[in-house]
């Protein structure tokens, strides 16, 4: 997901757990028994010990001189052969050719992934699997220990496969493993000499080399024995925790993409190599498991653990490693029909708004793409440590808590929509992704992008009063131009060459702008055209997988036989354009005298000096509207200029370019053009345009100015119609921008201009609106009311700061204030922000008591950011300490919350920085150096950043600890371009805002 949204680097500083594996017999503790020994009884001992000890290491020595290289498979769960051998030897082979030899046991290799130095995977060197074998299905037996200290797991694994050319070696991934045994055999059980087992620690891989040749067409079994680690990463087969009755329970689950299945066994870890799987999980008998698919039946385990049982598994549909999914549990679940919902028990009652939507949801989605979703069942379970927010395992859909359960009269109503959009978004994945799936992770937009779109459809499918089709450019169309304006931003479809790179591109870029140009797509090849093509593309490719090349070629069939595209061009010709090139476009419109308008496009950057470096063209889909209500389509066709002939109606005054911002690209007009637009917004003008142009325009003009394509005085004179506004995604799109503005001002002495400005646009629609929720109102005016209310106590209102406190501090004096809080949901973080941010240690610790009581993971996540508040800055730090500390209360999914929260409160920003800096080994051993939340908090606690000597200080720091961000190493790029700009934005823009504030009295401007 996004999820999973959105998704590292592996070194040997990743914290690993104490691999004192247990013994499938050792499966109960007990008080221990003590006895006393004399002093010569001791040294006795103690001498035993040592010559036992040489003697082992004597014989040992002799075993491994002369063990023979061959080894049979341990064939009892699959039958294929029950003999026993020796145990065949394993050897680590490092990058640089240094080997090191074991016996029987491979410990967990040492893994570095940098972004520079002398250990460098160059990318020259090939990481992907050979293509000599190909998986067909796999046999896994997993079983996970949750007794407290021995977080451990025990697999075998028999993978069915395929040789597709002659080769003497088999290769698959493996990390984090210890491998007990290694076995192939031929299809009629005949044993395959093996000659080596090795790893290549930089490729993850697990080489095993053979003595004779596997003959091309053949088929072969592949047996490993393994053990590993139930990390407390949240990556891979991992643990999870949650508190019932003052007692800790465990969970073990999944989370493998992108290439984490390969830490819970071993696997051809490439999102092409599809296999049918038949997965058995033992479990104790007091709990429950689930994985993919239904449940065949349930057996004893017989290896002497009478507590367990085996719960066998359906075999799967073909489908990639990191689909593959299981949790074993206490929970509970719900059911309507075939779809289940499972929390633990205390929160089961939460479930009720995703058991209703997620059925409906599928059933649209099997209309939208023409084809039943395939499975038997549909089991989405809220996960309580998950580090994305969903992940759209086919079959076995996970999710962080907040994104799955709702708490009427605690959660907010703009929970229900959070909760739809990441339901639809990985429901649509059981289709575009899992169906059919990308063949290498350079197209992982191809889900992500596709998801990401699909989702917004199949929201308002089932709540259209919440308007997603128009949120949808505030919410990724808007979020995307951010990062798409950056030099260092990345093409949609982009070469990935190790799995750090691999997780780095889980972001805006393949998310919403893959989703922005798919809605671009759909709206100049039409609605029939576009569906044909999405049903046909997914139908002729179901259970493999596909590159972006597949899809352009499918769509331009049913657009050449519609016609809907110029002649003699396809849609790959336009789409290259949008996918392999990075940022997009600035189209400046020209009114020429003959009712022509002259477009010339240029790439669009944060910095408009640079534009003259880069010459990238785009297919841009023109579409025009004039005063007239006019509207005329063209193409900007991959040339710098053009002119539309015709394009206006004789006496127009104004003209707007991109209807209803469906383009991927920013809009630029000569001054009197936007002098025009401007008085047509004013008084009660703007209704002559839609919302989501009012959005665009504003978007736009803010845009523009910041990167010195506008001035700012035109910029912020399209701001003052805002007083007479009341669509949610206009006003989205304003507040949005004044966010940076109040971020560059707040530590200047103008700050209070700004106040005095933004505080006469919102307070007649701030009054309008209140505290107090009318029965029945509209979804996008609740929305309205969180966004103004929360601008309005930011700025310090007097009125909103002072019913925030009191009505705080009513819940405060309540009797029972984990029962009684009728503090309005929506309004929540606002209130318990504004009142922790005037108060002080009292109120601090009254809301952290919230934190740990709540029940509803939503409450928690309010009261996580509300936390953050407090002007006070040793609580501030305390709080920054705790979050990464274990056993704190803050789940390590929502560390960045907590950084990200104190980051925006201006007395917090650079606490959060220096805490960063001072504490960055901790923090990297407390998240694991692939987390992806270092990225977050690299991003949130520099983004205010706009002097030369914030800049220079983190990047003398990134420098210094460069070959330790891993995943992160992008982002912090990103960062010091922004922070570069917000620089250069300061020295340029600031005094001229400052000139422009000034002239505001008491809400109406001079001149």
């Amino acid at each position: 997901m996004r999820g999973a949204k959105r998704k590292e680097e592996r070194s040997d500083m990743t914290h690993h757990e104490n691999l004192s594996m247990m013994d499938t017999v050792t499966t109960k503790y007990g008080r221990t028994s003590f006895v006393t020994v004399s002093r010569t009884l001791a040294i006795i001992l103690v001498v035993i010990f040592f010559i036992c000890l040489i003697a082992t290491g004597l014989l040992v020595y002799s075993f491994t001189s002369t063990c023979p290289k061959n080894e049979t498979r341990l064939g009892d769960a699959e039958q294929v052969s029950r003999t026993t051998s020796c145990s065949v030897q394993v050897k680590q082979e490092e990058a640089v050719s240094t080997t090191m030899r074991a016996v029987v046991t491979l410990p967990p290799p040492s893994t570095t992934f940098k972004t520079d130095g002398a250990l460098d995977i160059d990318k020259d060197l090939d990481i992907r699997l050979p293509r000599s074998i190909k998986p067909r299905s796999y046999r896994l037996h997993l079983t996970p220990f949750l007794e407290q200290g021995n977080f451990t797991f025990h697999g075998k694994v028999t993978i069915l496969v395929e040789v597709t050319k002659t080769c003497s070696n088999i290769t698959l991934h493996a990390q984090d493993l210890i491998i007990d045994t290694v076995s192939v055999m031929d299809a009629g059980n005949n044993t395959v000499s093996i000659k080596d087992v090795r790893t290549v620690s930089a490729k993850q891989f697990l080489v095993i080399d053979l003595d004779e040749e596997l003959v091309e067409t053949n088929q072969y079994y592949v047996f490993v024995v393994f053990k590993g680690v139930l990390n407390d990463m949240l990556q891979g087969f991992y643990r999870s925790s949650y508190v019932e009755n003052s007692v800790t329970r465990w969970i073990a689950a999944t989370q493998f993409q992108a290439t984490d299945a390969r830490k819970a066994f071993p696997c051809f870890d490439e999102p092409a190599l599809k296999a049918k799987f038949q997965i058995s999980i033992a479990r104790p008998k007091n709990m429950s498991s689930i994985s993919n698919m239904r449940r065949m039946e349930t057996s004893d385990h017989v290896d002497n653990l009478p507590g367990y049982a085996w719960d066998h598994y359906e075999e799967s549909l073909p489908m990639s490693t990191y689909l593959v999914a299981f949790v074993v549990s206490d929970f509970q679940h719900i059911s309507n029909g075939n779809c289940s919902i499972w929390a633990r028990p205390s929160a089961l009652s939460q479930a009720q708004y995703s058991v209703k939507i997620g059925p409906s949801i599928l059933k649209y989605y099997e209309q939208f793409f023409g084809i039943e979703y395939p499975l038997p069942k549909l089991d989405m379970v809220a996960i309580p440590d998950f580090s994305a927010g969903a992940m759209e395992n086919w079959g076995l859909i996970t999710y962080r808590e907040p994104v799955l359960l709702y708490e009427n009269g605690v959660s907010s109503k703009s929970s229900l929509q959070r909760i739809a959009h990441v339901v639809a978004h990985e429901l649509a994945h059981q289709w575009f992704g899992n169906l059919v799936t990308p063949a290498w992770w350079e197209d992982l937009w191809l889900n992500e992008g596709f998801a990401t779109y699909v989702e917004f459809l199949g929201a308002h499918a089932v709540q259209p009063k919440w308007k997603d089709l128009d949120l949808f450019l505030v919410s990724e169309l808007h979020e995307s131009f951010t990062l798409d304006s950056l030099k260092s931003s990345h093409p949609i479809s982009v070469k990935v060459y190790n799995p750090d790179e691999v997780n780095d591109i889980f972001d805006r870029i393949s998310y919403s702008k893959g989703a922005s140009i798919i809605r671009m797509m759909q709206h100049f090849l039409g609605q029939e055209v576009f569906h044909k093509g999405l049903n046909t593309y997914l139908k002729n490719r179901m259970y493999g997988s596909a590159e972006q090349d597949d899809l352009w070629y499918t769509l331009t069939q049913e657009s050449q036989a519609s016609k809907s595209l110029p002649d003699g061009t396809t849609v790959k010709q336009i789409m290259d354009t949008w996918t392999l090139q990075t940022g997009y476009p600035i189209v400046t419109a020209m009114r020429q005298p003959d009712r022509s308008v002259t477009l010339i496009q240029q790439r669009f950057l944060l910095d408009r000096d640079e534009q003259h470096e880069d010459d990238t063209l785009w297919w841009v889909p023109i579409t025009i509207l004039d005063s007239q209500d006019r509207q005329t389509n063209a193409w900007l066709s991959n040339v710098k200029e053009t002119t539309v002939e015709n394009a206006l109606d004789a006496d127009v005054s104004w003209f707007l370019i991109n209807v209803n911002q469906t383009g991927y690209y920013r809009v630029n007009y000569e001054v009197e053009n936007w002098k025009k637009l401007m008085n047509q917004l004013l008084g009660n003008g703007h209704v002559i345009f839609t919302p989501t142009n009012r959005a665009q325009m504003l978007d736009d003009a803010l845009n523009l100015a910041f990167a010195g394509y506008l001035s700012y005085d035109v910029a912020l004179n399209v701001t003052k119609y805002l007083v007479n506004e009341r669509e949610y995604v206009a006003w989205k799109a304003a507040l949005n921008n004044f966010e940076f503005l109040h971020n560059m001002l707040v530590r200047t002495a103008h700050f209070d201009k700004f106040k005095v400005y933004i505080t006469a646009l919102l307070q007649d629609f701030y009054e309008e609106l209140g505290f107090k929720e009318a029965s029945k109102e509209d979804p996008t005016r609740v929305l309205n009311r969180m966004e103004i209310i929360n601008q309005a106590c930011k700025l310090g209102v007097k009125d909103c700061v002072l019913q925030a406190v009191q009505q705080f501090q009513n819940w405060r004096n309540s009797a029972n204030p984990d029962k009684e809080n009728f503090i309005n949901p929506d309004l929540r973080e606002t209130v318990y922000c504004t009142a922790i941010g005037v108060g002080g240690l009292d109120e601090w610790d009254f809301a952290w008591s919230r934190y740990l009581k709540t029940n509803v993971a939503t409450d928690k996540e309010i009261l996580l950011s509300a936390l953050a508040c407090s002007k006070e800055t040793w609580i501030l730090s305390r709080y920054l300490e705790w979050s990464i500390t274990d056993n704190s209360g803050i789940r390590k999914h929502d560390i960045a919350r907590v950084f990200a929260a104190v980051s925006a409160n201006p007395v917090g920003h650079d606490l959060a920085y220096k805490f960063l800096k001072s504490n960055w080994n901790r923090i990297r051993e407390h998240l694991g150096p692939s987390s992806m939340s270092l990225s977050s908090l690299v991003r949130t606690s520099t983004a205010k950043f706009n002097t030369d000597e914030e800049v220079d200080d983190f990047k003398s720091f990134f420098q210094r600890k460069k070959e330790e961000f891993g995943i992160a190493t992008r982002t912090a790029e990103q960062s010091i371009e922004q922070i570069e700009a917000n620089t250069r934005w300061m020295k340029k823009h600031y005094q001229s805002i400052v000139n422009w504030l000034e002239n505001f009295k008491n809400g109406y401007f001079n001149g």
